[in-house]
């Protein structure tokens, strides 16, 4: 297995570590529980700055506690100004946050708050921002909380004062009632009603007093809930600094990503910070990248941006240094805990390419650890997208690198996939005279890239693309390789190279997962039954056999008592794909990869297998191309064939009997033969076979008795195809007839006398295949009657 890392637990770190060998590592530890600090987020979106010191993975908790003792231990009529600094993506906001953690931790420690400036504008806004922050922590007038209690006693006392009103109409009318009904002496008649004078009285004067009570309080309420935040700013500032001078310890507050904000956004914080900074118990710790923040001071600074800076600051505090050994080491670990189930030879994993690929193209453009976790997250997005299980549909090591380039170099990783025909140089051929053409059009898609990374994406894709190589000085690989690289699924070959952007496995294609799924049935003749039908209901067949043609050395050997008999059977359901194209048909893929399967098969049971598997499946056109490959007799006379014949001779002659026996009864079947789309191949080989021609042409004499079954001969025999001239947007079909056929099998004159025998209306369902003979029956006569 090789060296390979190991933990040490005391320390955090890493004793050795070997890139060649973590993946295959993590296969032997993939069921192991996942450690405490493992995210259960699986990587997705992890560039967050970590919490606690239990996550801390740089050693930097010791750094955070001694920043956490000076800032808890000075004594501070004034206030100071420290930074944390360091570049993007190295760990400033991590570090703080440690600190924090620390300054909770100890009682004697100082209180410290969070300043965001990212969401405020002017000089005014942050100020009064800052302000309130800092009013907050400390509980005074000036606070948040103090702000919304304030608009809660405005609401109520806007409530109140709203209610007086009505509740003094309510008296008036209350006292008005009452002088009515005195001044109209109808005592008796009031009291029938219900009125009491003297209750009548007393609730006036009771809505009288509450109104005037209510109006008061309100008013109280909305004094005491005034806005206080609207009040200048240099009494906030002089009351924040009473509230100061009383604190027993410092008030850090940290301001992050300063970096981050626009030059005069800068500036304006700076100047804040510079103007606050005598206030006391206050200590301001500003995290930044050092030369984003000169730059921006320049301006007002003369040019002297770091000098301004140094005016304003006391203390630095530099991140420590990590060496990139210790970022390429946890990535390493994190990568196997979501690629490692992957690396397997399977999924194209190969310890010296992936040591290459490792060292090579990924770890130079991990510099720390927001690298790493943001080419950790892209991974853990898409991986998914590929995996099945324990299979994977692409290259891992392809993928991988792949994912490198859309997180480091999305610009030209995008541009990839309309490149296609270029990274595989599918259509070119040495010699073609395209090689300069090539290369300037190679050198112009590097052009996305900037010059100082031009070389390492000039490696990355001889990596992933051999096929270049030659425009780089480098090698040329022959056709011997694309076989190598299709069945290793890298992305330089046609097949595979849509997967890896597409996400998703092409229509009409078999997936990873599926032929994974395929090869392992072969173990059961019932479930590789199922497994055949199943593809083929998918209408998938005719991509299986290109998987079986394309990884024949994948093929089970052990189970080729079953698998052999499947492949004979499924290359004769696509005898009639033949049309497709003499290099690239489904039929011509499978009949090749059950000759190839052959040869790996041992030589002592070849042969006995192979007549088993004819005589099992019955395919008659797979068997007659088995026997044409190995027969002598189809030798060209005076050529040399340096192939070496799948099948010895007895095998052969062997084959040959098995053959007749079942073409002989299926032409005694009704129907059978005749329906057979190879019909003309099959009649052949049965002259072949049989010695003479008499036993095919009886058949055919005896098939042909009625018009019915003549057309139906005829149309097996005629032949189909397809022309486009230069300019048609499409194709115009063309059919024929093969006149040697047609001597051999009937007969001229036969054919012709039959052929006017039938009435053309009685089958227009054959139009085509009556019209095409007749006219090729006149030409064929035309000499003979002249």
């Amino acid at each position: 297995m090789g060296a390979d890392w190991t933990k040490d637990k005391t320390r955090g770190s890493r004793s050795s570590w070997n890139p060649l060998t973590w993946l295959q590592h993590r296969l032997v530890r993939k069921h192991q529980k996942t450690s405490s600090t493992a995210r259960s987020d699986k990587g997705i979106g992890a560039d967050a700055p970590i919490q606690t010191a239990g996550q801390d993975r740089l050693r930097r908790v010791d750094f955070a506690g001694q920043i956490a003792r000076v800032l808890s231990e000075l004594d501070l009529r004034e206030g100071r100004v420290f930074t944390i600094r360091g570049g993007w993506g190295f760990g400033k906001s991590s570090l703080k946050n440690l600190v924090a953690e620390k300054l909770d931790a100890d009682e004697n420690g100082a209180d410290w708050l969070d300043f965001n400036p990212w969401q405020w504008g002017d000089s005014d806004a942050i100020a009064r921002a800052l302000f309130g922050q800092i009013a907050d922590k400390l509980g005074s007038r000036y606070s948040a909380d103090a702000a919304a209690s304030a608009e809660a006693l405005r609401r109520y006392g806007t409530i109140l004062s709203g209610a007086a009103e009505p509740l003094k109409e309510a008296g008036a009318r209350t006292q008005f009632w009452s002088m009515v009904l005195t001044n109209a002496s109808v005592i008796a008649i009031a009291s029938g009603i219900g009125f009491d004078l003297p209750t009548v009285a007393r609730v006036a004067a009771a809505f009288a007093a509450l109104s005037a009570v209510v109006s008061i309080v309100g008013r109280v309420l909305t004094y005491l809930g005034r806005d206080r935040t609207a009040e200048p700013l240099d009494k906030v500032r002089r009351e924040l600094e009473k509230s100061l001078r009383k604190l027993d310890r410092p008030l850090v507050i940290f301001v992050d990503d300063i970096d981050r904000l626009e030059p005069e956004q800068i500036r304006l914080l700076v100047r804040q910070v510079k103007a606050n900074a005598n206030l006391p118990n206050l200590v301001f710790v500003l995290l930044f990248q050092p030369s984003i923040v000169e730059r921006a001071l320049d301006p007002i600074a003369d040019g002297a941006g770091r000098a301004f800076l140094e005016k304003v600051i006391q203390t630095n505090f530099d991140l420590p240094a990590v060496p990139t050994s210790v970022v390429h080491g946890i990535f390493g670990e994190e990568l196997s805990a979501l690629a490692g189930a992957y690396a397997t030879e399977d999924n194209g994993f190969q310890q010296t390419r992936w040591g290459n690929v490792f060292v090579g193209c990924i770890q130079p453009r991990l510099r720390n650890m927001r690298d790493a976790r943001r080419l950790i997250s892209s991974i853990a997005v898409h991986l998914p997208l590929h995996a099945a299980r324990n299979t994977f549909e692409v290259n891992v090591i392809d993928f991988l690198a792949l994912e490198t380039l859309r997180v480091f170099e999305p610009d030209l990783h995008e541009r990839l996939f309309g490149e296609r025909d270029l990274l595989l140089q599918s259509s070119h051929f040495r010699g073609d005279g395209r090689r300069d053409a090539d290369r300037a059009a190679i050198e112009r898609f590097l052009e996305t890239v900037r010059d100082e990374r031009r070389d390492w994406t000039k490696d990355m894709l001889k990596e992933l693309f051999p096929t270049l190589e030659w425009a780089f000085g480098g090698t040329n690989y022959g056709e011997d390789w694309y076989l190598k690289w299709l069945a290793a699924k890298r992305v330089c070959s046609s097949r595979y190279f849509p997967r890896y952007f597409e996400l998703q496995t092409a229509l009409g294609e078999l997936s990873e997962s599926g032929f994974v799924d395929f090869l392992a049935a072969t173990v059961d003749e019932h479930k590789l039954s199922v497994a055949i039908a199943d593809i083929e209901a998918n209408g998938l067949l005719a991509s299986l056999v290109a998987r079986l043609d394309e990884s024949v050395e994948r093929l089970p050997v052990e189970n080729a008592s079953l698998l052999l008999p499947a492949m004979y059977g499924m290359g004769e359901k696509l005898v009639d794909t033949r049309e497709a194209g003499p290099f690239s048909s489904p039929w011509l893929s499978a009949w090749r990869a059950t000759s190839w399967f052959l040869k790996r098969i041992p030589s002592e049971i070849r042969g006995k297998l192979a007549i088993e598997a004819l005589a099992r499946s019955e395919a008659l056109s797979v068997g007659a191309v088995l026997i044409h490959l190995s027969d002598p007799a189809d030798r060209e006379e005076g050529k040399e064939d340096r192939s070496e014949p799948t099948l010895d001779i007895q095998t052969v002659e062997a084959m040959k009997v098995e053959w007749l026996r079942q073409v002989r009864i299926r032409a005694g079947e009704p129907g059978r033969l005749i329906a057979d789309s190879d019909l003309v191949s099959l009649l052949y080989r049965w002259r072949d076979y049989a010695g003479s021609m008499n036993e095919p042409q009886a058949w055919v004499e005896d098939a042909i008795r009625t018009d019915e079954a003549f057309v139906k001969v005829m149309t097996r025999l005629m032949s189909r195809g397809a022309s486009q001239s230069l300019g048609d947007r499409v194709a115009t079909p063309h059919y024929t007839f093969d006149r040697k056929i047609i001597e051999d099998f009937i007969g001229i004159d036969r054919a012709k006398t039959r052929c006017a025998e039938i009435d053309p209306a009685a089958f227009s369902q054959d139009k085509i295949t009556l019209q095409t003979l007749q006219r090729q029956l006149g030409k064929w006569l035309e000499p003979a009657e002249t």
